[in-house]
């Protein structure tokens, strides 16, 4: 085991540790397994997203599928922004509604605004953790399972695809320690974020060094390794010529989307959301130009001007002329780390 991934290793011990630390006096005089009819209940912890070397980040629940008994706890640890939301159907996060007469773009309140308070009973039926503020992030979400033994899923409704599952047994069953799951979660988040740091190392090696045909493609993430990638663009420094083209490309089977800012990006003229209150005395959340775009695909951008895509979602690419020469940084606004720089001669 190299030293990285021991350090890997060591952090997400330290997150699993204080996660479950309120909980050590009871655990240390359990046995190994959480046997059945036990006099009181256990606390499991689930990791919600993860992340590793390369600045990959891992958009699963993990563990992904997890057995309690009937009055177990589940303790969410919330790495970024994502939601935890039992029921049926999938969710939108951007909705749209007609205001003043004009179709407007929204934050789903079904998505954003929490149904259940954390540290409450579960009882089945749709529940929402609703999204975490900035403050909040990196904390934890947790529902006391009051439930009959059967299948219970959710997800998070920012990234399709990250799903979980609970089942609840009967009180005869054995089922693992919290201790248990807890290593086997670190082992699921291990065996993501390993083969998406090779993925990085081969876009980067592979990424094309110049234009071709006046046109200089960068890929934005990476993709093929399951719901883990690494958050980087192919190519940090491209050169090309004024008047040529860079187009940026999603790959496909990405786990998540991305944007390009350019990296004067003002979060507050550039909003996500943009929080307003209705008549009916509700707040309406609008999908700022954080989230549409202030700049078109296919647009020319001269010397001093910033330029901003809409949400790029996997398959998808935006294309930018650069007119005059000069040096154009720019950002993935939702993915700290995430930087390129284009040299225009």
């Amino acid at each position: 085991m190299n030293q990285s991934v021991k350090q890997r290793l060591l952090k997400l011990g330290s997150v699993v540790v204080l996660g479950v630390g309120v909980f050590a006096a009871g655990i240390l005089n359990r046995p190994s397994r959480a046997l059945a009819q036990e006099a009181s209940h256990n606390t499991y912890m689930v990791q919600a997203g993860g992340f590793g070397e390369a600045n990959v980040e891992v958009l699963a629940f993990s563990p992904s599928y997890l057995k309690v008994h009937r009055g177990d706890t589940v303790m969410w640890h919330v790495t970024s922004f994502h939601n935890m939301r039992f029921g049926e159907n999938e969710e939108p996060f951007i909705i749209v509604e007609q205001i003043d007469g004009k179709p407007t773009p929204i934050g789903n309140p079904k998505v954003f605004f929490p149904t259940q308070e954390s540290g409450s009973a579960y009882k089945g039926g749709d529940a929402n953790s609703g999204l975490p503020s900035v403050d909040a992030l990196k904390g934890t979400y947790s529902l006391i399972m009051d439930l009959e033994p059967g299948v219970y899923s959710y997800r998070c409704d920012i990234h399709p695809g990250m799903t979980g599952v609970i089942e609840v047994v009967a009180d005869s069953e054995t089922i693992p320690a919290p201790t248990e799951v807890a290593a086997a979660a670190d082992k699921e988040l291990d065996d993501q974020i390993d083969p998406a740091i090779g993925a990085y190392f081969g876009m980067v090696t592979t990424a094309p060094k110049e234009a071709k045909d006046g046109v200089f493609t960068i890929g934005v993430g990476t993709g093929g390794t399951g719901r883990a990638s690494s958050l980087n663009f192919s190519t940090p420094l491209a050169v090309i010529k004024a008047g040529e083209k860079v187009q940026w490309v999603v790959p496909a089977d990405s786990p998540t989307g991305h944007f390009v800012n350019s990296a004067d990006y003002d979060p507050v003229k550039t909003a996500d959301i943009i929080p307003q209150t209705n008549p009916n005395g509700l707040p309406t959340l609008l999908a700022g130009p954080g989230f549409v775009g202030t700049t078109d695909d296919g647009a020319t951008v001269a010397s001093g001007e910033s330029f901003n895509s809409a949400t790029l979602f996997p398959g998808q690419s935006f294309t930018l002329t650069f007119k005059n020469p000069g040096v154009y940084a720019y950002i993935c606004h939702v993915h700290p780390g995430m930087s390129g720089v284009i040299i225009v001669q």
